[in-house]
């Protein structure tokens, strides 16, 4: 599957390259940024460059890989997000953001985006958002998404430093979407532009 480059007010998301790889460690290597998401900060930027081939070289298994977040105005990539566990009906939301762009609508901005791409050109019936227990600043985000709280998957996941963790499951379907098109998304695809090249 082709990931489009898709064009907000603020943000141009387009498939990752290695030519990212720079900006990508800017971010990736801060100890805020990783751990709330289960990975390590970054400690080099050759971490960083095999960290995007082994994201890459999902495309071989039919997952459409992530895109990275470009800021128009700062002209860097500060973020990326991705569609993973991708199936023919259903897929999961993931990303991660550099901090000094937390707090400032950016995050829901690009996953508004990428959500109206899932169930409008992939034909989606189901994207799901796990976040681990404590992390107040995605459960403050899945639901102003408007994404529906599930329960909770008892050990769900391992940390990359090891910990086996409880995650918060919950999920957007197709029927969710349209009962909140025109409160959430209306506004957002009238203005956003989605192309099939990866030209900025």
């Amino acid at each position: 599957m082709k990931l489009p480059v898709i064009e907000t007010k603020r943000l141009i998301l387009k498939p990752i390259s290695r030519a990212d790889v720079k900006a990508i460690y800017a971010y990736a290597k801060h100890p805020d940024v990783g751990p709330p998401a289960g990975w390590m900060p970054h400690t080099s930027v050759k971490e960083t460059h095999e960290f995007i081939d082994f994201i890459m070289q999902r495309k071989k298994t039919g997952q459409p890989g992530p895109w990275s977040i470009y800021h128009r105005e700062d002209r860097t990539v500060i973020g990326t997000i991705e569609l993973h566990s991708f199936r023919e009906w259903k897929a999961e939301i993931g990303f991660a953001l550099g901090k000094d762009y937390w707090r400032q609508g950016i995050m829901k901005e690009a996953a508004i985006a990428v959500l109206i791409v899932a169930f409008e050109d992939f034909g989606l019936s189901r994207i799901s958002y796990k976040h681990f227990v404590d992390n107040e600043a995605s459960r403050a985000l899945r639901a102003s998404l408007g994404f529906v709280e599930e329960g909770i998957k008892r050990n769900g996941f391992k940390h990359a430093d090891g910990r086996i963790l409880d995650e918060v499951v919950s999920s957007m379907i197709l029927e969710d979407y349209k009962k909140r098109f025109n409160q959430q998304f209306k506004a957002a695809k009238a203005m956003m532009q989605v192309r099939y090249d990866d030209t900025i």
